[in-house]
Order: structure tokens, then sequence, then C-alpha cells
């Protein structure tokens, strides 16, 4: 670290700023501290600066720690008391830092100076050893690589942005290594070196560095993965907290893998809507709640239809904190009663929140709750298996008459054509179909009654519906050619009929949960369902059941006292008052031997959670693992070069080598000593190894100090001697000393 220039110091400095400001911003984002990016800035460059000074001269450390032992003294004896107090707090910053760092805490934003503070300090020194050393320059590139992909897989947004300029100061610095150590060959060989050699080789690498990087950013983000469902499994059992990161981005979230539930969770196997229904039975969720009423449990919800498939535009979401309350979509003249569930994952991987529509508030481990245009509801980290969290929705009492005077004004223009907007493909009967249907009713409410009606009256619910013809369109062939199907069919036809007939409605896919004479009812995957809701003012999206193979919903009527709707508690509450037996749970079940494998390998990693400590010690691991393949293969190749090289490029080659066994073997070269009295101090100690130490100091000065080609001979006669003292280092440094030096810690 001694003997640079200050020109070098300066590109040292500015080289170890970026990479910790880079990782400092990473980390701000990652826990939402409470700083501002200019102070972020202002105390990253105080902090490098600081602990540059210390790197480059350590004297100045305890000069430093002299004052501040002695403040500490003089106020232990002069304010003891005031001493205690900072004592308490740092013991209580360290007890939160703990449980923080092992994923039992949720970050404190009071503590946000501190723990920047400590990051910073921690990230500077590490690079500074690094670069002001001049060594490890593709460590650097490799470690900053995998700190800052972890970081944007657990959803920091701007990780790769940071990533880029992380990159292009580390590829600086290692560039700037190897221009180092071929000056150094250079000026062994005596070579004529132009005085501005060291300034165009840093500029063309800037360059360079810069065009990689920015064509890096031109390669598509959202690529879809290969979904393998027993691999999956395998994985996710093995190492559960991989399911919190990011390694899926349906649509426009992108809250880890499958986020975004789909009937595609559930065991229907293909985007498109159509073909034949093959379910899962076993159970996917289960939930504990009072009452006998069934439950809607809403998990996704799309408004676009084109090509016989549903999709979902991108909304605007809202941040909450576990346990905030939501706000609701009704107005003031409907009453409301609540719905309290406990769900329990046991066959899904989702960020998505099943709930009753509306929710307005959840209780889950992760940092932030996530409520977009559509009231879905997400969360920042996955619900692992066999982990609960708690909804709450409010659902209305409905007066059927309001329903019928009820319009769709509060909802805005663009929010009226995409909920009535129907695909230009739907041909023209589908449309005169609705027409026909709905021509006698004046309201939109009786118009959605007339039109469920209808697909409940004249189509079949089957299993194995007609094949779908490659040219039709979904919709058409379902209501005039195939007429039946199962609820995709029937919710998506109904959908498409009431906005042919400009009613403002979208298709939703969840579950539908049914009392079974338990507090705890258990979901399964032939309970997952599609079906419509139909929004009107006041009340918000109604839903609406097509699907013959389920009862028609009857909604919670406003009680006739007010003395009633006090006492009516979740308990009595009947949204719906029917038997459903008739509901039949003999879907397909998948019986493939992989699925059924998959799940008991699923079972075994199900009672370990997501910690920060179990990812910092596996990304540890697989740096560990890095470092030494990396330090492996350059050993490996020194090796081969030292076969290769001749003359006194051999010589610089081969003293290295040993000089560098030696001294793990505890001989250190002094200053002030020849290479021959190095040796024969060496020989004085150990005159029956190297006894014939002095023909090797002839060799060596003879190709060091002249033109001297080596002999076959005479080199198996070098290569045994390096031998001889790399077993010397192995015995004296002792064996897991001498490979942590070798293959961990470098030459």
């Amino acid at each position: 670290m001694k003997n640079r220039s200050i020109k070098e110091m300066l590109f040292y400095f500015s080289l170890v700023f970026i990479m910790v400001m880079s990782l400092s911003l990473a980390i701000m984002d990652c826990t939402e501290m409470d700083m501002s990016l200019v102070r972020m800035v202002f105390l990253t460059l105080l902090m490098t600066a600081a602990v540059s000074i210390i790197v480059v001269f350590p004297i100045i450390l305890p000069a430093a720690l002299i004052p501040v032992i002695g403040w500490i003294t003089f106020m232990y004896y002069a304010q003891p008391e005031e001493i205690k107090l900072y004592w308490l707090k740092i013991k209580e910053f360290g007890s939160w830092l703990y449980g923080y760092l092992l994923g039992y805490n949720y970050f404190e934003t009071g503590y946000s100076l501190v723990f920047a503070i400590l990051y910073t300090a921690f990230t500077a020194l590490v690079i500074s050893f690094i670069v002001y050393s001049g060594r490890g320059g593709f460590a650097l590139v490799l470690t900053g690589t995998i700190a800052l992909s972890f970081f944007w897989f657990i959803y920091v947004e701007k990780a790769r942005w940071y990533l880029a300029a992380f990159l292009f100061a580390a590829i600086m610095f290692y560039s700037y290594q190897i221009y180092r150590k071929k000056l150094r060959e250079w000026r062994a060989a005596d070579s004529t070196i132009e005085h501005d050699v060291g300034h165009n080789w840093m500029l063309c690498s800037a360059a360079v560095i810069l065009i990689s990087l920015t064509l890096s950013f031109t390669l598509p983000f959202n690529i879809s993965p290969v979904r393998w469902t027993w691999l999956n499994d395998k994985v996710v059992s093995l190492f559960p907290f991989i399911s919190e990161w990011r390694n899926d981005s349906q649509e426009s979230f992108s809250y880890g893998f499958n986020s975004r539930f789909s009937l595609n969770s559930a065991g229907y196997l293909n985007k498109k809507l159509g073909g034949e229904l093959r379910q899962d039975s076993s159970i996917l969720m289960t939930v504990k709640t009072k009452g006998e009423d069934i439950l809607y449990l809403r998990g996704t919800v799309r408004d676009r239809y084109s090509e016989s498939s549903w999709y979902k535009s991108k909304k605007d979401h809202k941040v909450y904190s576990p346990g905030e309350s939501m706000p609701l979509p009704f107005g003031n003249g409907v009453n409301t009663y609540e719905k309290e569930l406990e769900i329990t994952y046991e066959k899904l991987l989702t960020s998505t929140v099943f709930a009753p529509y509306s929710v307005y508030q959840v209780q889950h481990r992760s940092k932030r709750i996530y409520a977009d245009g559509d009231s879905e509801v997400y969360t920042s980290k996955m619900t692992m298996k066999q982990e609960s969290y708690i909804v709450k929705s409010k659902l209305p009492y409905i007066d059927v008459n309001k329903l019928r005077q009820a319009k769709a004004e509060s909802l805005g223009v663009n929010e009226y054509d995409l909920y009535t907007s129907i695909g230009s493909d739907i041909p023209e009967r589908v449309i005169s179909l609705a027409q026909e249907i709905t021509k006698a009713q004046n309201n939109n409410f009786d118009k959605a009654k007339s039109i469920e009606k209808y697909l409940r009256e004249n189509y079949k619910y089957t299993y194995n519906p007609p094949r779908l013809p490659s040219k039709a369109e979904f919709t058409d062939h379902f209501l005039f050619e195939g007429k039946e199907g199962y609820c995709t069919y029937f919710a998506t036809s109904m959908a498409v009929l009431l906005r042919a007939s400009d009613v403002p409605c979208r298709y939703v896919e969840g579950f539908v949960a049914t009392y079974e004479g338990d507090e705890k009812w258990e979901v399964r995957g032939t309970d997952s369902h599609a079906w419509v809701e139909v929004y009107f003012d006041d009340y918000g999206w109604v839903t609406f059941e097509p699907t013959p193979q389920y009862p028609v919903i009857r909604f919670a009527e406003p009680r006739a006292t007010a003395e009633e709707n006090m006492s009516a508690s979740v308990d009595d509450t009947a949204v719906i008052n029917i038997d459903m037996t008739g509901i039949s749970r003999d879907r397909r079940e998948i019986e493939d031997r992989e699925e059924l494998v998959s799940e008991d390998m699923y079972q075994t990693g199900g009672e370990r959670s997501f910690s920060i400590g179990n990812t910092l010690l596996l990304v540890l691991l697989i740096l560990l693992a890095v470092r030494v393949a990396y330090k492996y293969i350059r050993w490996i190749m020194k090796e081969i070069n030292l076969g290769r090289a001749k003359g006194r490029r051999f010589a610089m080659a081969y003293l290295e080598d040993i000089i560098w066994y030696l001294r793990r073997a505890g001989f250190e070269m002094n200053k002030e000593e020849t290479l021959r009295e190095f040796l024969k101090r060496i020989k004085s100690y150990y005159e029956e190894r190297f006894s014939d130490i002095s023909n090797t100091i002839v060799m060596l000065e003879r190709i060091r100090y002249s033109d001297y080609e080596l002999s076959s001979e005479e080199r198996r006669s070098l290569e045994i001697f390096r031998k001889d003292v790399k077993r010397l280092a192995l015995l004296k440094a002792g064996f897991v000393k001498f490979v942590v030096s070798l293959y961990i810690i470098g030459r």
C-alpha cells in the first residue's frame, strides 16, 4: 500500500467510493431506511475517506483511538450515568441488529443512521483493503456481482443500475491491476515503454466497459422461466428461502416464483382457455374462520379479453405495513360486517393474499403489503408451506332494490371503457345474443341476472368439453357450438355478454371454500374457480355465479332493525344459505408419481423459514467455493506457465514460487540479503534436506543474470528442489493453514 503516487491514490479512492456507494444504495433501498440520497452520499464519502486514510496510513488508527479512549474514561468517572445510558442503547441496538440479521426483527427506522454508518464502514474497509493492496480485482468483480444480484432477487428494483456502477469501478480496478503486472514484465524485459501507455490503457478500458454495460441493459429482463415442477419442489424443499427471491416476471408484478395466482397454480394446465380439465385434488391451503357461509376467495382479477385468453392491465399499487388498515370501496350508506380468516398454505407458492372482497387488513410476516387498483392484495415475501397469515375483510349488506337503481358513474372514463371493452375478434352473433337476453331489462343488475340465468339453464357443466377448433373464437364456440364446459367457460361467456350489453364487469380467479362442519376448512385444487364481478356505485364489485355446478349467490340483506344489526355476528351471518352438497369434489386427479414424490420432498422443508442469516451463510459458502476454484485454476495456470517459461522470466517465476513456500515455512528473506545468502541460511537449518542447494544457487544466478538456457537435466533438478521446499512448507505450516494460504488467502 506504500510507494503510490497521489494520482494513483485518488484513482483508487474514486473506485472505492463508487463501489461502496453502489452497495450502500442497494442496502438503503432494501431496508427502506430513513435516509435521504444526499445524506447517504455524504455519509458514504465521509466513511470512505476515513477508512481509506486508516488503511493507507494505519498508524493513524491508534493515534485516533487514544483521545476517544481518554474521553470515555473521563466520562465514566465524571458522568457514569451518562455512560451507562449509552451502553444500554448500544446493547439494545446490538440485540436488534442480531435479530434483524437472523430475520427475527423488522428494520427499525430509528436506527437508520447508526446502521448506515456501520455497514458503510464495513464495506469501505473490505473494499479498501482489496483495492489499496493492488490485488484481488477479479474476486471483487465476482463478489459485487453476487451481492448486487442477490439484492435484485429480493426486489431492489434499482439493483441492476447499482450493479452497473459497481462493475464499472471493479473492472476498471481489475484492468489497472493487469496493467501494473504487464508493466513489471515490460520493465523486466527491458522493453521500451511510452510515457502515456497507462493513460491510454485506462481510457480504452473505460470505453470497453461502458459499451459492454450499455449493451447488457438492452437484454430482456422478463424472460419466462422453464417450469419443471418436481425440480422446483426439490430445490425449494432444500432452500425454502429461494422461493421468496425474484425468479419469475409474470405480467405486471414480480413477487417471487409463480407469484401472481392463476388457475394454473391449482392444476389447470393450459394458459389459453379451453381444453380438458385436469386438477389436483390435494389440499392447497386451510382456512380457519367462523360461520357457515360460502367464501369466494378472490385471487387474481383480469380485465382484458383477447384471443381466447384473459389478461391483466398494469395497475398502480399502494404499499401498506402489516396490520395497517386499507380503504374500503363502499359508499357511506352501505352497512358492512367483518369476516376474519386465518389462512395456511399447504401446497401453494404465491404472494397473493386470498380473501373475500374487500380486504382492509392483513397480518403477515412480510415488511410490506401491496394492494392494486383491482383490490388484489400481495405480500413482499412469499407465504411458505405451513405458514399462516390473518386477513380481515368487510363485506357489504346488499339491498337488491338499490342494486337495481345503482349505475357505474363513479368509474372513470378510462376504467369504464376498460371494463366494457371486448376484443375485435368477437363475432357479431355473440353481441346479438347479449342484446336479445337483456332487451327486457333496464338496469345493470337485472341484465346481469338475466345473463347469469341464461347460462345456467342452457349450458351443461362438464370436465371434458369439446375441443376448440384452431380458428374458432372461444366464447362464440361455447355459446353456439360446444355448449359444454366448466367454470372458465361460463365466467368468460358471462363477462363477454355483459360487456356486449355495456355492463362493466371483470373476470376473477380464486377458490370457493365451503363449510364442512368445522372451523378449519380444507381448500383443495378442485375448489379452484372462476367467476364474474359486476360494478355498482356505492357497492363496488359484486359477485355473480354463472356456473350451474355452483348455487346462485344470495346476498346478505340489511337487518330489519338497528338492534339486530348491532347483535349480528360473523357466526350467524349467512351470505349464502344453501346446501353445498351438490358441488362435486370428484374432479380428475393428477396421479403422476413425480408429483407425489415432489410433494414428499417439499414436506421435508416445510418447517424452515427464510432469514437473512441463512441467506448470508449460503452466499458466503458460494463465495468461498468460487474463491477456492478460482485460486486452484490460477495455481494450475501458474504451473503450466512455469513449465513453458525460459530465461529470466523462468527465473523470476521460479524464485517467486519458492520464496512464497519458504515464507509459509517461516523463513522471510531480509532486505539486505542476497539470494545466495538467503538460500545458504536455509541450508544451515536443513542440511540433509537441501544438501545440493549450492548447485541450485548457481543455476538460478546463471539464468537470472545472463542469457543462460537450462538443459532438461537442470530443469528436473530445479523441480526436485521446488518440491522439497513445498513439502517443507506443508510440514511447518500444517495442512489446514497451508491449504488456506494457497487456495483461499492466495499469494
